[in-house]
């Protein structure tokens, strides 16, 4: 029987890279959260500072400022829901290259148990055979 044990390192490898793809993915989707959460608190705070200056100019100003920003805002919302299926399709990759490893895995450990049994009950013919010899020298 043939050694998996290199396909098993080349498919733990695999999943190993498909992780990595997968964190960017996620660590990528953080960055655009932050960057939104950030603009969401950005527009808070100005509007404090527009609604205490109480000066017309101030909130016109603010108000102009408050539409870019929530046009950002919408813009980071799309690149957020393009992320989504990204990383649902790199968690089912994922899945699929961890089974492969698995599924490789468990064919070694049973052609492993299986040829560590053969082993054993080579040697245990063997021993009967020596008992048997044994104990036919002794009756002779």
């Amino acid at each position: 029987m043939a050694d998996l044990n290199p396909l098993i390192r080349l498919r733990k490898y695999r999943v190993e890279e498909k992780q990595k793809i997968l964190a960017d993915l996620f660590r990528q989707t953080e960055l655009l959260e932050g960057r939104k959460r950030a603009l969401l608190s950005e527009v808070d705070r100005e509007q404090e500072l527009a609604e205490m200056s109480g000066d017309i100019n101030s909130l016109v100003a603010f108000a102009a400022y408050a539409g870019r920003v929530h046009a950002g805002i919408e813009k980071l919302n799309i690149q957020i829901a393009r992320m989504e299926p990204r990383i649902l399709k790199a968690q089912e990759e994922m899945r699929e290259a961890f089974s492969e490893q698995k599924k490789a895995e468990i064919i070694q450990e049973q052609r492993d148990k299986e040829e560590a049994d053969e082993i054993a009950k080579k040697e245990n013919t063997d021993l009967d055979e020596i008992g048997v010899e044994v104990f036919r020298r002794k009756e002779e």
